[in-house]
């Protein structure tokens, strides 16, 4: 019985020792690392869940460049000031009207404004013009808001979604139908305007846009008779009511009011588009520009591998 006391009294201190030197061990470990955190400056951790990743910044991708973009920005500045200087003459016993009118430093003023403002739209017109007829990119896109079969499918499925009778997305290409409504607006709102504004300054003999002074038309009189003026009078006022309120009422909600781009979409200032806009809003565009890409990498890896195998 000895022996085995012996024999375990030697077991207990064994283990006692090694269980000491194990925790001194720890313990040092312990404290060097505790050491070394308190030694770093103090740093707020980043707080990761299990497996998550850091999120990806968001793609863009150039929607319109430069020169479409201003002469956007043209026709912006030019409608708003026609509007501003036009529907008052409109409505001159309109208290508002008048206090607009006043503005401008009372009727000739304001008609002056307005003719200088009509001449700034017609350049824009021209340019705009001569921009889809010779540059690369005005003409691909003449072409794409070029109406198509598939425009009026797009307009009887988007109804039906709104009906209910429709659960899948409409797709659109790189200009959807609402897009082409707007485009193909402005230049039947551009002939409008400019033909009936023409022979209103014809059968006046003058017209003063404002830094420019009075331009004579003598002959304007001989040839507009007082029924063509009085009509293209009508259609001038008319028509010019009718865009203002298309614009109010269709252009800014489809564009900035609408709740997924409210309070406003800022390609017409950037040029850029998110790739999440782009799959929602042309996501036919979206596809063919990914397949582009692709093949265009493809290519150079070819390339690349051809180079190292020469």
């Amino acid at each position: 019985m000895d022996e085995k006391d012996n024999i375990k009294n030697k077991i207990d201190e064994e283990i006692e020792n090694r269980l000491k030197a194990k925790v001194d061990k720890l313990k040092s470990d312990i404290r060097a690392e505790v050491e070394k955190e308190f030694g770093k400056k103090e740093e707020k951790p980043e707080v990761k869940e299990p497996g998550q990743k850091k999120p990806e910044p968001e793609k863009f991708y150039i929607r319109f460049r430069l020169n479409f973009r201003l002469q956007h920005i043209g026709l912006l500045t030019t409608t708003i000031m026609l509007i501003l200087t036009g529907i008052p003459l409109k409505f001159p016993k309109n208290g508002i009207s008048q206090f607009i009118i006043d503005m401008f430093g009372g009727t000739a003023g304001a008609r002056s404004v307005h003719h200088f403002f009509a001449l700034g739209m017609i350049a824009v017109g021209i340019y705009h013009l001569l921009y889809i007829f010779w540059n690369e990119q005005g003409r691909k896109d003449f072409f794409e808001l070029l109406p198509r079969f598939k425009d009026f499918s797009d307009v009887i499925n988007q109804m039906k979604r709104y009906l209910g009778f429709r659960k899948e997305k409409v797709r659109y290409r790189r200009f959807s139908y609402v897009e082409k409504f707007d485009y193909w607006a402005v230049y039947w709102g551009l002939v409008m305007m400019i033909g009936t504004g023409a022979v209103m300054w014809l059968f006046q003999g003058k017209f003063t846009p404002m830094i420019f002074g009075e331009i004579d038309l003598p002959f304007g009189p001989q040839i507009v008779t007082n029924s063509l003026h009085a009509i293209c009078r009508e259609m001038h006022s008319d028509e010019a009511l009718l865009a203002t309120l298309v614009i109010i009422g269709w252009h800014f909600y489809n564009v900035h009011l609408n709740p997924h781009k409210f309070p406003m979409s800022k390609v017409w200032l950037t040029g850029k588009i998110s790739e999440k806009e782009m799959m929602e809003d042309h996501f036919v565009e979206y596809r063919e520009m990914i397949a582009k890409q692709k093949q265009d990498e493809a290519g150079e890896e070819n390339s690349i591998e051809q180079e190292n195998e020469s």
